[in-house]
């Protein structure tokens, strides 16, 4: 299958490449995906029922919206767009201060919909602070509608949960498959202002692999001439490889460079094809 259009615009999605890593994905009984982020790989999972997380509380409430009450959500980025339309680029920094103020999942979409380049930056109070992309209107409300309604029915047989990945993968059970998506290792989140722990990931995938789960890891790699090189211990996984996963947008937009990212994905199992 192709990739779903992308309902929730999200900076390392891994959409381009959703295809190809879902080839490796295993049958399970139970999917788990603890960093949800614009939730790319959901549809490639082959399993009955699936567990999704991750800690930003506006997108986990958009997530179960989108699960719930897709019409509702339809609805509302119709009402703020043709505002934003109608009115004036002011309509966007209303949005945006109400958002600040309530973390509204609505307001969220719309935000992420119209801000500049698509880009979800918070500063460090935790506030939405992207600025009204000025050139493009977003996407016209009856496309996404489309978009949302298509997302609604392959998220049915999962759960949203606003929950540290840790706590998302505690009852996994042997034979459950797990796809992790994290921040590089040594960086802090652009969402959050958290520090990601590597030694933490590691006890868990140590934790996982002691459970009998199998997992997928996309990780470090490089863009350009920076090298983000914090592989797992090679005990951890069984494969390795690496996949073009498209050009840096922040480099693009800040440095106007033109950077390829690669990422290493780590399996704990041997891939089918190799």
């Amino acid at each position: 299958m192709k990739p779903l259009q992308p309902v929730i615009k999200w900076s390392g999605s891994k959409r381009t490449v959703a295809e190809q890593l879902g080839e490796y994905f295993l049958p399970a009984k139970t999917y788990y995906e603890p960093f949800v982020g614009g939730g790319s790989m959901i549809p490639f999972a082959k399993s009955e029922r699936g567990r999704a997380s991750d800690i930003i509380p506006e997108l986990i409430a958009l997530w179960n919206e989108i699960k719930a009450h897709p019409g509702v959500v339809s609805e509302e980025y119709s009402k703020r767009w043709n505002r934003l339309q109608n009115e004036g680029f002011q309509v966007f920094y209303e949005v945006r201060d109400t958002f600040n103020r309530t973390k509204n999942p609505m307001d969220f979409l719309f935000l992420t919909r119209t801000c500049l380049n698509g880009m979800i930056r918070y500063n460090s109070a935790g506030e939405f602070n992207n600025s009204l992309h000025l050139t493009r209107p977003g996407i016209e409300p009856a496309r996404l509608a489309v978009i949302i309604n298509q997302w609604h029915r392959y998220i049915r047989k999962f759960e949203f949960y606003n929950v540290d990945y840790r706590e998302c993968l505690s009852d996994v059970q042997t034979g459950d498959f797990v796809f992790l998506d994290p921040p590089y290792g040594g960086t802090k989140s652009r969402y959050t202002q958290a520090p990601f722990s590597l030694d933490e990931l590691y006890d868990t995938l140590e934790l996982l692999n002691s459970k009998g789960a199998n997992w997928m890891l996309t990780f470090d790699g490089s863009s350009g001439e920076r090298q983000y090189s914090y592989a797992p211990p090679k005990e951890l996984y069984k494969t390795t490889f690496k996949v073009k996963t498209g050009k840096s947008a922040f480099r693009k937009v800040i440095d106007k460079v033109q950077e390829d990212i690669l990422e290493s994905v780590y399996l704990n199992y041997k891939g089918t094809l190799f």
